[in-house]
């Protein structure tokens, strides 16, 4: 019994299995996987992608949720977002096609609208000449002329009244315009309704308040605002959706439910019921071409003028047409310019397209620069975006041209924007021109505190900040205008590698300036000798350094030059020394002048103690001695102590009877060297010696 029960189990289980791995078991399982499948995302589908759940996403969020994709994901979202990017440009194109037929059929009524008026008047000279006219003269012939001409205008009107039905039927019958046109229809629906808004509140003002009519008007006033609120919610929430997800068409079903709502309050209030305007349109059309064709003009040059009339009494019946002519035009004009109304409405529906579009550009954007730095290739996504960026404008619509400005004006992502943008660039601009001046300001200050600091190199120092602030500031602002600084940079970097090759000699002078700023061998107002020039520096900028001369000449000397020469800074400490160089006739007793010479020199009051005055017997000549004396002043009383201490010892020479040793020939005696001297004073004295022979 146990072995039966054992063997029972044991074919049981056997069986299980066979069931579990039978063929049928096997394409159940495989139809299971296959549906798995079939659920899994395709490349580039907006229901599967992460960034494009809300299209309207900030920027910053934006840039955050893509940091941590991967490559193969940002490939994924890029593709989204081409297909939501791609929605956007089919709908404008539908749009913009759906305008240019609306304005087909705008023009050709505006024809026939011109044809019928000129037929009129070519009736009513016709009428007139009639009046007078017998059959067979000359007036009855111009007459009929015009009756011909009348009949022309006539048919030219009829055909251009079929052309505009037939471009009627073209937007009515193609689907692609279907939904340009229903927007636009809501766009038209919600502007009468904020219409009808404005003129109840207006005529509930002139209403006694508390009164049962202010009651009831308060009444309509909150139910039509709260089907506007309803209306724009939904609008709101289709514009947030992705294309084609349930989300979508659930939003759509609600705005067809907003808009049919908003409709009948608007109606309720005013009491007038509207009928569709595009349906209107194509009513009145028929009803203008049956007009005109039950209008007949008809004229042979004989004895037939208008209809089947022979006489002159024909004019009645040439009256009436012409009547018939008059109204006809009328309603074409007035059809053309409710047609016209509504096609500005899809001029500016396309205008929120475009904002729209500019939209989901700028997000795209954002994918792509990550999708760039991770190592894709966005260049095709790029160049599609530079392709349907381009905006054409029939500037031959000039009211269509107009709709286009006001809308872009209005629009979030148009005027507004670029408002902002401006904006932010002018202030930017201003900031960092304020902040590098101020900074400009306060680093002068702090470097004129900082003892030893270099005039030239304070002074460059607070030019690079003052105009360095500045030239920031504007490449920062041309970001606020979505100007990529990228291209820009790369082409300054291309253009100063070619200029490095250009101007090698003035960037030669620019590390010369440099290095003379930062070395500081002189500074500006140092008595110095450059290159065999004796003057004051004057300034010095990264080309060039200005010496002023002692005759009010200026020096403008390259840097190179300064800086590849010898330079001598005779101010460069706060005291300098006064050499005074004697010739004494050979007769003098030596000792006694020398020491005559000292108490001159420590006389003076601004020859300091310190260091002390000395004296020097330089050599013995064939006439002379020559004898130098010196003292040590401060800088700035130089030239003047120079020139007392000559005149002091000049005076007490004469009063000790000295004799100061001359060049035979000569009664004054000038140095062999000048280099004490101002040059234009050692020149001024030479040119006054005179002739040696």
């Amino acid at each position: 019994m146990r072995y039966r029960v054992r063997a029972i189990f044991l074919a049981g289980v056997v069986f299980a299995f066979a069931l579990w791995t039978t063929p049928g078991r096997t394409e159940e399982k495989a139809t299971e996987e296959a549906k798995v499948e079939k659920v899994q995302p395709a490349a580039g589908d907006p229901k599967f992608a992460v960034t494009t759940q809300d299209p309207t996403v900030p920027i910053d969020e934006l840039q955050l949720l893509v940091k941590p994709l991967t490559l193969e994901e940002l490939q994924n979202e890029s593709a989204a977002w081409l297909i939501l990017l791609k929605d956007k440009v089919q709908k404008i194109s539908n749009a913009e096609i759906a305008i240019k037929r609306q304005n087909l059929s705008i023009n050709k009524q505006k024809e026939a609208s011109e044809s019928l008026d000129k037929s009129q008047e070519a009736l009513k000279a016709a009428e007139a000449q009639l009046k007078t006219a017998t059959p067979g003269s000359p007036e009855y012939a111009e007459a009929t002329k015009k009756l011909e001409e009348a009949k022309q205008k006539l048919k030219e009107g009829q055909e251009s009244i079929k052309e505009a039905k037939d471009a009627k039927k073209d937007i009515q019958k193609d689907d692609t315009l279907k939904e340009a046109i229903d927007k636009a229809k809501e766009t038209e629906e919600l502007d009468k309704a904020k219409e009808a808004l404005d003129q109840a509140k207006k005529q509930r003002e002139e209403l006694t308040a508390g009164s049962l009519a202010y009651t009831d008007a308060t009444k309509k006033i909150d139910k039509l605002e709260a089907a506007i609120k309803a209306f724009e919610e939904a609008q709101t929430k289709e514009k947030e959706a992705v294309p084609d997800s349930p989300e979508f068409k659930e939003a759509t079903k609600k705005l067809d439910t907003a808009q049919k709502s908003l409709k009948q309050v608007r109606e309720e209030i005013e009491g007038i019921k509207t009928p569709d305007a595009t349906k209107k349109s194509s009513q009145d059309l028929n009803k203008a071409a049956t007009a005109l064709d039950n209008t007949k003009i008809e004229g042979d040059g004989s004895t037939k003028v208008a209809g089947s009339v022979e006489t002159v009494n024909d004019k009645d019946n040439l009256k009436t047409k012409g009547d018939k002519l008059e109204k006809a035009a009328e309603q074409l004009d007035k059809n053309a310019d409710a047609e016209a109304k509504f096609k500005n409405q899809l001029v500016a529906n396309v205008t929120e397209l475009q904002s729209e579009r500019t939209a989901v550009i700028d997000r795209f954007k954002v994918v792509l620069a990550e999708l760039e730095s991770k190592g894709g290739d966005p260049k095709a996504y790029q160049q599609y975006i530079e392709a349907i960026s381009i905006v054409a404008v029939d500037l031959q619509d000039t009211e269509g041209a107009g709709v286009r400005l006001v809308s872009w004006v209005k629009s979030g992502e148009g005027g507004l924007r670029w408002a902002a943008n401006i904006g932010k660039f002018v202030g930017i601009v201003i900031a960092s021109t304020l902040v590098s001046q101020i900074l400009g300001i306060i680093l002068n200050r702090s470097l004129k505190r900082i003892g030893g600091a270099s005039e030239l190199l304070r002074q460059f120092t607070v030019m690079v900040i003052k105009r360095g602030g500045v030239v920031v500031g504007v490449m920062l602002a041309l970001t606020a205008l979505e100007v990529s600084l990228g291209p820009i940079l790369a082409l300054l970097g291309g253009a100063s590698f070619v200029l490095a090759f250009a101007l090698q000699s003035n960037l030669g002078n620019f590390a010369s300036g440099l290095m003379i700023m930062f070395n500081k061998p002189f500074d500006i107002g140092d008595e110095v000798k450059v290159g065999g020039i004796w003057g004051y520096v004057d300034s010095i900028s990264l080309a060039s350094t200005k010496i002023k001369g002692f005759a009010g000449q200026m020096y403008v000397i390259p840097n190179n030059n300064v800086w590849g020469g010898m330079i001598e800074n005779l101010t460069y400490a706060e005291i300098r020394k006064v050499s005074i160089w004697l010739r004494i006739d050979l007769n003098e007793d030596l000792a006694k002048v020398q020491k005559l010479l000292v108490e001159i020199i420590k006389s003076h009051p601004k020859i300091l103690a310190d260091p002390k005055p000395g004296k020097f017997l330089w050599s013995v000549e064939e006439y002379y001695f020559s004898i130098g004396v010196s003292g040590w002043t401060t800088t700035d009383d130089f030239w003047g102590v120079h020139e007392d201490v000559i005149q002091m010892i000049q005076e007490r020479f004469k009063q000790e009877n000295i004799q100061m040793s001359a060049i035979p020939g000569h009664n004054l005696y000038l140095p062999q060297t000048t280099n004490q001297i101002p040059k234009p004073v050692a020149e001024m004295l030479t040119e006054s010696l005179p002739e040696y022979s």
